[in-house]
């Protein structure tokens, strides 16, 4: 469980419940959903937090080699 501060948590897992730890497997595509995932309620311990998604986007580019004289 990645806590932040007290009642927070952060994970690249899943959404984790802040009070206990459980993470949810984000298997389901509301979890990605940035503007209608506002809530949950842990499976584990009946804590309702909200939460909030992020994406983020990267790209790594190279020049290629040269090709070789035949």
């Amino acid at each position: 469980m990645t806590k932040l501060r007290e009642g927070e948590s952060y994970s690249h897992e899943g959404p984790e419940c802040p009070k206990c730890g459980f993470t949810f497997m984000p298997d389901d595509s509301i979890y990605y959903d940035e503007n209608r995932y506002t809530e949950e309620t842990c499976q584990e311990c009946q804590t309702k937090f909200k939460v909030e998604v992020y994406h983020s986007t990267s790209w790594t580019c190279t020049i290629p080699e040269p090709a070789a004289a035949g």
